[in-house]
């Protein structure tokens, strides 16, 4: 790794010196981004099935895998490699998680801005700490585990919340959130916000313009599925029924089964194999710096 590899102008001294020390870490992190790629892309490729049975039938709501990423670590199980599978990506997750909490110290300027980001990084580590527990206990148990399903498990929570006095209330405040959250990935998308954390240069045959390209394909994709899982939350507190909310996979199935539902699952599906082509060819080129 030379020093040409990172930007001065663009990532804090005291990170960027870190790096030259620390080759290894860094290329830790970029392999925890080629797994969180793999994940997503899987995700895409298992929606795709409720674009096409979306228009036929009901098989749309039951058949095929889970559109998830606890649907997506289930189907590198049933890979050809698969506890093997399982293993690499497990620790690559882990990986990214340990960058992730990494990042949440490293210096920043102190600013609102670059407490948000902490706070994100925070969520980000937990979820795919989550995400690879998942995978570990798939690949403990031979590549096969009686962990419920995403939906369930969102249903089960939502429920359990809305037993308590403002469990309605709070339900309908995650719902916004996640809904936010999802605004800001389609506006990171449509803007190419990310740009930022990316070194002006391709990967290979694939210039840099066209990884931007992937990667705002990719966050607009991330931002429609997580605008339509607070969406379902929200409806949740209002009907004041936990079955309303749903994850990834049953609200892209929910959706299928309206007039434009296929076209707005294709988008999703789409976005997000792209978004996992975007990871996977980005990683050599993410800068990786904290929260500045």
């Amino acid at each position: 790794m030379t020093s040409s590899t990172y930007s001065s102008t663009s990532v804090p001294g005291e990170i960027q010196q870190a790096a030259y020390r620390h080759p290894a870490v860094i290329g830790a992190a970029r392999f925890g981004w080629v797994a969180k790629g793999v994940v997503y892309g899987l995700v895409g490729v298992l929606a795709v099935p409720i674009v096409i049975q979306g228009l036929e039938d009901d098989r749309a709501r039951n058949g095929g895998g889970e559109a998830s990423q606890l649907g997506a670590v289930s189907e590198i199980a049933g890979s050809p490699l698969g506890v093997a599978a399982l293993w690499i990506v497990a620790i690559g997750l882990m990986l990214y998680v340990l960058w992730r909490l990494t990042t949440v110290v490293l210096p920043g300027d102190g600013s609102a801005k670059s407490w948000l980001t902490r706070a994100g990084y925070l969520v980000s580590a937990v979820t795919y700490t989550f995400l690879a527990w998942s995978a570990v206990s798939f690949a403990t148990h031979g590549g096969k585990s009686g962990t419920e399903t995403e939906d369930a498990k969102v249903e089960r929570f939502t429920r359990d919340v809305m037993e308590n006095s403002l469990g309605r209330w709070l339900i309908g405040a995650i719902g916004v959130a996640v809904v936010v959250v999802g605004i800001y990935f389609v506006y990171k998308g449509w803007r190419a916000t990310f740009r930022d954390d990316l070194e002006p240069a391709g990967v290979g045959p694939v210039s840099h313009e066209s990884i931007v390209t992937l990667g705002r394909i990719g966050w607009v994709g991330r931002g429609l599925v997580m605008g339509l899982v607070g969406w379902f939350l929200i409806s949740a507190a209002i009907q004041y029924r936990a079955s309303e909310a749903r994850g990834f996979d049953g609200s892209l199935r929910k959706v299928a089964d309206s007039a434009l539902g296929p076209v707005v699952v294709g988008l999703v599906a789409v976005g997000l194999i792209l978004y996992g082509v975007f990871c996977v060819i980005s990683a050599p080129r993410q800068r990786l710096h904290g929260p500045t």
